[in-house]
């Protein structure tokens, strides 16, 4: 699945800040025992940068909930993506070395656009993540959404990628394939606030990928505080 996703234009098109370097290894942010056997990834959203998962709590809320494990933030900003190198950094810089270092048990965070940077990560990498926490991911165009939904759901859905620019039927059919048909699917546990912009795609997303049980919903915005409190949620 190498380069399944060879464009994001849909998301970087309407960025107006200059371009940020990607440097490689990506830089990242660490905490918790540097030899534990256990590893957290965190990936930030479209606007933020990896030191707010320290700043807005969430290295505390990983320490609590799991002592042992290596703390990994990666600043895995827009550039990555639009180089189409978000996946491969995040395996080469920070899961291939910590396997090798004897970390046996791996997850990855993702926040927004980093939750898409998790999901394009198990489609091009499926063997680095044992558990997949998405915190109101980004999951494609909402007419492409609507247009699965229109159609009963994935499985039921006719559509194709239309190009290789075609990102987010693209993701929907790999998705379809890898988790539903092939089942291969890590431990996934999705979360939103009720008022976030994402709720409806991300309803759209658990309804054909995940079971009740591995979805959670609180009342709360696409911003920091009400993804603290969900993240505190799905992991206590």
């Amino acid at each position: 699945m190498k380069r399944l996703f060879s464009l994001l234009t849909l998301l970087l098109s309407s960025c107006g800040l200059l371009p940020r370097s990607t440097p490689a290894p990506v830089p990242s942010i660490t905490g918790g025992p540097s030899s534990g056997k256990e590893l957290v990834v965190f990936l930030p959203g479209r606007w933020s940068t990896a030191d707010e998962f320290g700043r807005e709590g969430f290295f505390k809320i990983a320490a609590e909930r799991w002592p042992d494990a290596r703390l990994v933030a990666a600043d895995l900003h827009l550039g990555y993506y639009k180089s189409r190198s978000s996946a491969k950094r995040v395996h080469e810089d920070i899961i291939a070395p910590a396997r090798t270092s004897g970390v046996t048990t791996v997850r990855v965070v993702g926040v927004s656009m980093g939750g898409l940077g998790a999901l394009i990560h198990d489609l091009e990498y499926p063997a680095d993540a044992d558990e997949i926490y998405l915190l109101s991911p980004f999951v494609g165009e909402e007419e492409v959404i609507a247009e699965i939904g229109a159609a009963g759901g994935v499985r039921k859905w006719d559509g194709e990628p239309k190009s290789e620019r075609d990102f987010s039927r693209k993701l929907w059919r790999g998705l379809e394939t890898k988790w539903l048909e092939q089942g291969r699917r890590p431990e996934v546990r999705l979360a939103c606030g009720t008022e976030d912009r994402l709720a409806g795609s991300n309803r759209r997303f658990a309804a054909d990928f995940l079971k009740k049980d591995e979805v959670l919903w609180m009342p709360g915005d696409h911003d920091w505080p009400a993804w603290r409190e969900l993240f505190r949620a799905m992991v206590k």
